[in-house]
């Protein structure tokens, strides 16, 4: 079994049982080998989690670059809304964006300074793609070195919705909000 087959087995056992749940020996009977067989690929359970968390953020990172090139010509308000749509799928299809938020806010004690860290590295990186973004629309309400972070507010409130509650309360939600958010941030 390769690394990244073990590691798309871990993301989903470490969202499913949390960090102190996870077990390797139920990760290994799920990749079909045994216990001893993981520690050729990782030393321990802290580190096959730091690699999940390597590959997770690196995968996130990379979609958010394919994004903005994929949709360079496409103004704020349909950039940004689009994004919040690709980031439900990414969420509903995808196991990276449970695992990061999770880890995030409930990390192993040993770890939170970790995981603080790579979450904010992650912020960073979808703060500078956004902003050319806002620096380009020419009816900001607000100061465009604001807007990113107004976004990933209101991002991260949606997302809440996701992971506590339903697909649904997220488009209701987005619904509600979306005018609210994009009158708020533009001239009239």
């Amino acid at each position: 079994m390769s690394e990244h087959n073990l590691i798309k087995i871990a993301i989903k056992h470490f969202l499913q049982f949390g960090y102190e749940g996870t077990k390797l020996s139920h990760i290994a009977e799920e990749a079909g080998m045994k216990k001893q067989s993981l520690y050729f690929h990782f030393k321990n359970k802290d580190d096959l989690l730091l690699q999940v968390n390597k590959t997770v953020l690196e995968e996130e990172i990379d979609f958010l670059q394919m994004f903005f090139n994929r949709n360079i010509d496409l103004s704020l308000k349909d950039t940004l809304y689009l994004l919040l749509i690709d980031y439900k799928s990414r969420y509903l299809d995808k196991d990276n964006n449970g695992f990061l938020f999770l880890l995030t806010f409930i990390p192993p004690d040993s770890l939170q300074n970790y995981f603080s860290q790579n979450y904010h590295l992650f912020l960073a990186n979808l703060k500078n793609i956004l902003q050319p973004k806002f620096l380009e629309e020419e009816n900001l309400r607000i100061n465009p070195d604001d807007g990113p972070t107004s976004f990933i507010t209101l991002l991260d409130g949606l997302f809440t919705q996701l992971i506590f509650e339903t697909p649904k309360d997220f488009d209701n939600s987005l619904r509600i909000f979306w005018d609210i958010y994009w009158n708020g941030l533009i001239k009239k």
